[in-house]
């Protein structure tokens, strides 16, 4: 009897035995997909290892495997190796990890028909940035001495990560290029993986890519249909690509052989996995890497604390491009206090403007000279709140005790909703506690920026870019694309317009609120606070125009606000430091974040988060002032949960598994679930 071991995407720690019919012994292979039956269903899993049935007890009565997936190819050993750290990791099953590296398989009895569509090489850019043209590329002396290194690193086909570390608009692009074609080109044949931190960022890249290699580029993402997935992957196999470019999980297209792992924006937080498995798309690259003896490139105006703080002790290689291209201008930035600007506009009575004095003047002049402008806040919708001024109640959301955001409609309907879990409620005209009719609309996202620009400037073209926009197809496309074609003069948005993104026509850069970052409950909120405002400046002067960058803050002299203005990561780098060397934070420590939820009452989350403590404080070695609480989240009710939290400083590498398997091994009464987080991004 042949009997296989296969991994199943459930939250257990076992493989499942089960036969495999006579018609499949000839094709079953491990590294294959199968289906299988478990309880009333039909799973999809990974084939780990083929056996004889010796160790199966005699009377056991064994199910049979139902069909093999298409293409039956295996999986990569790498691939498999890699979910098996991710697994341990993350403190999830093999099995969980494992589904990572599924998505491209049809069943055997449905191969797929039809035509395969205009982009075998997967997702087209239909929903993405529209091409940029190209022009005459001339590297720097910087540029040059940084593709010289990485690609002799990867024709070693040693195993080395790099750093960098290049201010915006420094050309770090033509680095990648330049170790992508030093990877292809070698005597060995080997494939390069190009990430991005957002799927809308695939576009832009995959023509440039296209623009240098042709159609060896292949893209991978969630949004992929499968039928795309499968071609793609099926011209990988063929030879036909050797380039894959995709969010995280283009790091397990099954591509043979890894030569150069490319992360753009390194320092972004989507590269972290919220859902399980929580892995961070830097550390898996990395683990590849070794896997494939490959150089990994970790790219970035704004490198993450921990890459940087690892660079400077050797653990990476640090490359520095200090300089902008020399077509690019360097802009002049102003902070603008948003203090003195409130109080003048107390003393005129005017009511209070989004836009300070020195930006609307700031504006004025880049559209006399036919310029454009950027105005950008990390905030969606009208306004932030709605207020009684009878009883001073402020709307919720019922779920999740979220504040309720104001929303103005195409069609001029408004309403409040929730960010969280998206409800969505008419706006009132009258409180519901009090009665009062004297209802107050405060703070400003995105919807009412563009409003006020339309006012203030009425003879400029705004357009407004944020994920409300970008949920009808191709809108966000066309609103880059009518901004490159100099359509319209001002373009509002959230990060989407911070990142990506080149228009050489804009003179002024506007970040309207520089201190919403500031505000999170979160040890990395300065860090977050410098990178957007950095990654907002260098949307300025990416041209030959003189450009000017006003940011706008309540909080003019925090050291992360004062750094960015100033260009200097290294003195953001020092004081943030400073800071997290004091209390423990990484990279002195790895953080476990354990979150304790329950749809239940308090009687019963609190107990058990209390549990939970004394349980990961029997791990030997860890000290009870590692361990931060029980108490609430930030956000303590979200989706009709509530939700607690216990926080461990882990300070030395050994104790991070021992931790995460304390609390896997948790057993918490009905009602009540354990969500484990390593190194997490979201501390809320």
């Amino acid at each position: 009897m042949t009997t296989v071991e296969v991994a199943l995407p459930l939250p257990l720690r076992s493989l499942f035995t089960y036969s495999v019919p006579e018609s499949l012994r000839g094709e079953v292979r491990a590294g294959l997909w199968a289906a299988v039956p478990f309880r009333n269903r039909t799973m999809k899993g990974l084939v780990v290892s083929i056996g004889n049935g010796s160790a199966v007890p005699s009377r056991a009565s064994l199910k049979e495997i139902r069909f093999l997936f298409r293409p039956a190819r295996p999986v990569p050993p790498h691939l498999i190796e890699l979910a098996r750290w991710i697994s341990e990791r993350t403190a999830c099953s093999f099995g969980e990890a494992a589904s990572l590296l599924s998505g491209s398989q049809r069943r055997t009895s449905r191969p797929s028909r039809g035509s395969p569509g205009p982009d075998p090489g997967g997702a087209s850019s239909a929903g993405g940035w529209p091409p940029e043209e190209p022009g005459e590329i001339v590297l720097t002396e910087e540029q040059t001495g940084a593709a010289s290194a990485v690609a002799a690193a990867v024709a070693e086909g040693g195993c080395a990560t790099y750093l960098l570390h290049g201010v915006t608009s420094s050309g770090k692009t033509e680095v990648y290029l330049e170790a992508i074609e030093r990877a292809l080109a070698g005597p060995v044949k080997r494939q390069a993986i190009f990430l991005v931190p957002e799927i809308s960022l695939c576009a832009p890249f995959q023509d440039i890519l296209r623009g240098r290699f042709g159609e060896r580029v292949g893209v991978w993402h969630s949004q992929v249909t499968p039928r795309e997935r499968t071609l793609v992957s099926d011209r990988i196999h063929d030879g036909g690509v050797d380039i894959v470019i995709g969010a995280r999980s283009a790091l397990f297209a099954p591509l043979p052989n890894p030569g150069v792992i490319i992360l753009d924006e390194e320092h972004d937080f989507s590269y972290k996995q919220e859902e399980k498995p929580r892995y961070h798309a830097r550390d898996a690259a990395i683990r590849l890497a070794e896997l494939c003896r490959a150089t990994v490139i970790l790219g970035s105006a704004t490198p993450s604390v921990e890459s940087y703080f690892r660079a400077s002790r050797g653990d990476y290689r640090l490359l520095k491009l200090t300089r902008r291209v020399p077509s690019h201008t360097v802009p002049i930035v102003e902070i603008a206090d948003r203090k003195t600007a409130y109080r003048s506009s107390r003393k005129r009575q005017d009511g209070f403007s989004a836009l300070t004095p020195a930006l609307k003047d700031a504006v004025t002049v880049a559209l006399a000279r036919r310029e454009q402008v950027i105005l950008a806040l990390n905030r969606r919708g009208f306004s932030t709140y709605l207020l009684c001024a009878g009883c001073g109640r402020v709307w919720e959301c019922p779920n999740c005790r979220i504040t309720l955001i104001h929303h103005k409609e195409p069609g001029g309907e408004e309403s409040l909703a929730c960010h969280h879990c998206f409800l969505k409620m008419d706006l009132p005209s009258r409180c519901g506690g009090c009665a009062a009719d004297a209802l107050v609309l405060g703070g400003f996202g995105t919807q009412k920026v563009a409003a006020e620009a339309k006012k203030t400037f009425p003879s400029a073209r705004v357009l407004r870019l944020d994920r409300d926009v970008a949920r009808r197809k191709h809108a966000a496309r066309e609103t880059v694309s009518a901004f490159r074609k100099e359509d319209a003069d001002i373009l509002v948005g959230t990060q989407m317009v911070t990142q990506g993104l080149d228009f050489p026509r804009v003179s002024v850069v506007g970040i309207v609120d520089a201190d919403t970052p500031l505000h999170h409950p979160d040890f990395r909120a300065a860090e977050r606070t410098f990178q957007w405002i950095a990654q907002a400046t260098g949307r300025a002067g990416r041209g030959s125009l003189k450009a000017k960058v006003i940011v706008q803050s309540l909080m003019p002299d925090h050291y992360a606000l004062k750094a960015a203005c100033a260009g200097s990561y290294e003195e953001f780098y020092a004081k943030e430091l400073e800071f997290r060397r004091a209390l423990a934070y990484p990279p002195f420590s790895t953080p476990v974040l354990f979150r304790i939820h329950s749809a239940k009452k308090k009687e019963l989350v609190e107990p058990e988060s209390d549990r939970l403590r004394a349980a990961v404080l029997e791990v030997p070695g860890l000290e009870e002032k590692q361990v931060l609480g029980p108490g609430p989240s930030s956000r303590e009710n979200l989706h009709g949960e509530l939700r607690w939290q216990i926080l461990v400083k882990c300070l030395e590498p050994g104790q991070v598994p021992r931790v995460s398997q304390a609390g896997a091994a948790f057993a918490p009464k009905s009602g009540v679930k354990v969500i484990i987080d390593v190194d997490p991004y979201d501390v809320l």
